[in-house]
């Protein structure tokens, strides 16, 4: 099931473009083995983020797994564009265009925001609604800004400030401090990844001698535009968006995935800087549980990258809500 470097083989899964009132949507479509799922990755990603589980979801699913705008393959946005209801809109309407039918939504970080406005906004296209560790009220500044995801949104802004030649893959890597939990080797680490940027142009970071998350993780950032990351920076992604709100609407039955592992190792979700390392807190996951109606909460002591680093957890609480609705896929 898995090829080199831990990245799953996508041999079942054909990737397509479709363009919708001018806009170019870009998505991996699996075989018409069950229920339409729709997936949504998170910022600095790609469709091919769900690589690891795709082997699995396509066997019982009919799987979309889309490039959200601004990633991938997929259009470009203006700068006043890239806003959670407008990029929503586009997902709405490659659902009407190309799934036809209502979905099983399964959204994670910011793809999870895009899923809830979807739910919220067009119930008639979501049949159950799966948010794998959200944002929820933490990415909203200037609360966002003492968030360990308030990083990468603020590097786009600098990014783009600066105008440098260089890609943004290889300024994240010179200007964030993603590598820091590596103490001591952080700075080798960062050496050899810029040398190895600039001897690939062009192609996603590759560090041989690290776990394969880390490679993962930079996947999707040759192919990102960073003005999408300036829309958090700012607040932008929230014109026309309330979180609660679209919480409180939600009809389709929901899951909510919730990360803790800082917390099982600290006692809390905060470290010594007062800095955020979760995408929501105690308070925020409580808060969200009493606004939704028809939800179940499964709670995850691993990183923000459930469907990468505990894919059977993720694979385990999406089929439960399959099953929830109504809607379990063909083995």
């Amino acid at each position: 099931m898995a090829g080199s470097g831990g990245r799953a083989t996508l041999d079942r899964v054909a990737e397509r473009r479709v363009e919708i009132d001018g806009f170019v949507t870009n998505y991996g479509e699996g075989p018409d083995n069950g229920p339409p799922l729709v997936l949504v990755h998170g910022q600095g990603s790609q469709w091919e983020d769900h690589a690891k589980v795709l082997p699995e979801l396509v066997q019982r699913y009919h799987v979309y797994a889309v490039d959200v705008a601004g990633h991938g393959q997929s259009g470009r946005l203006g700068a006043q564009d890239y806003t959670n209801a407008n990029v929503g809109a586009l997902i709405a309407a490659f659902l009407d265009a190309v799934v036809g039918e209502p979905a099983i939504v399964s959204g994670h970080s910011s793809g999870a925001l895009l899923a809830l406005w979807l739910a919220a906004n067009r119930p008639d296209l979501v049949r159950g609604l799966l948010l794998e560790d959200p944002p929820l009220f933490s990415s909203i500044p200037p609360r966002a800004e003492r968030t360990t995801g308030g990083t990468l949104p603020r590097l786009a802004v600098e990014y783009l400030r600066a105008e440098p030649a260089e890609s943004f893959q290889r300024y994240y890597v010179e200007h964030s401090e993603y590598f820091a939990f590596f103490g001591p080797l952080a700075r080798g680490i960062v050496r050899y990844s810029l040398r190895w940027i600039d001897n690939n142009p062009g192609r996603p970071l590759r560090i041989f001698f690290l776990p394969w998350l880390v490679n993962v993780y930079f996947e999707g950032f040759v192919n990102y535009d960073p003005v999408f990351g300036t829309a958090f920076d700012s607040g932008r992604w929230y014109d026309g968006f309330d979180t609660a709100a679209a919480l409180a609407a939600v009809e389709a039955p929901t899951t909510l995935i919730h990360t803790n592992w800082w917390f099982k190792r600290k006692g809390t979700y905060y470290d010594e800087r007062g800095v955020l390392m979760a995408a929501m807190d105690g308070e925020d996951k409580d808060r969200a549980m009493e606004l939704l109606r028809d939800r179940e909460l499964v709670e995850i002591a691993c990183g923000h990258l459930v469907h990468v680093e505990r894919a059977k957890e993720y694979l385990g609480a999406l089929d439960a809500l399959s099953v929830r609705v109504g809607a379990s896929g063909r083995s």
